[in-house]
């Protein structure tokens, strides 16, 4: 055999040894299936959220990483330090988290202060348990349509108070989970005085309110660990 036909001969055992394993591969892909390639989690699906965890009351929740986050309730955003907004005075609960993603506050431009934020709250107290998922009335809440969370249905109250040109607003969802009331608040706090001069440093209302809307997504984060 002389130099050309060995090449020749060469490249031909290694065609069918190309086309032998193809076919083995092909073959066994069609009997166990191709292999889906592994499911990867966008980088921008958790940029800038931070997570706060709550072992002992079993939950989760996403936040935007630039929040001011604190586990006491301040009584200065005239919703009360109690551990959900109109909680009787007799109320026996803890106050969790509270993550205020969006505030202001000026001595002359509009408004004087604005507060967006969602405060967590729990209850192992009887009476509050039995009280969980009912209006309270005579706190002014008023019921809405229940709200789905991550595939649980809390019940929804509406709320609000105002005086001495500030006022105080939200939704208070609540659902009782492993023998505890559980309060999730979307609250928004302001000042409704006018009488300074119009500046460019004014925030529209419609502005702040789009700050609380975006509270929906933190909300809406929710999720029961077990």
């Amino acid at each position: 055999m002389n130099r050309l036909s060995f090449i020749l001969f060469l490249l031909l055992m290694v065609a069918i040894g190309g086309g032998v394993t193809w076919y083995l591969i092909d073959s066994r892909n069609d009997a166990f299936g191709t292999v889906p390639a592994a499911p990867t989690t966008p980088p921008e699906a958790s940029e800038g959220l931070a997570i706060y965890t709550n072992g002992p009351y079993g939950f989760s929740i996403f936040y935007p990483e630039a929040s001011e986050v604190s586990y006491v309730f301040d009584a200065g955003y005239h919703v009360g330090s109690a551990w959900r907004t109109n909680a009787l005075p007799e109320s026996v609960g803890n106050p969790l988290v509270s993550i205020v993603p969006y505030a202001v506050k000026s001595e002359s431009s509009y408004p004087r202060y604005f507060n967006a934020m969602v405060r967590i709250g729990a209850s192992s107290d009887k009476q509050e348990i039995e009280r969980c998922e009912k209006p309270a009335e005579a706190q002014g809440e008023t019921p809405l349509p229940d709200a789905t969370i991550n595939g649980r249905v809390w019940k929804a109250f509406s709320f609000e108070s105002a005086g001495m040109m500030q006022y105080a607003r939200g939704v208070s969802y609540r659902t009782v989970f492993e023998d505890r009331c559980i309060a999730m608040e979307m609250i928004q706090t302001g000042s409704i005085y006018r009488d300074d001069a119009v500046s460019e440093a004014d925030i529209p209302d419609e502005a702040l309110a789009r700050e609380y809307k975006k509270l929906s997504d933190i909300v809406q984060s929710f999720t029961f660990a077990r």
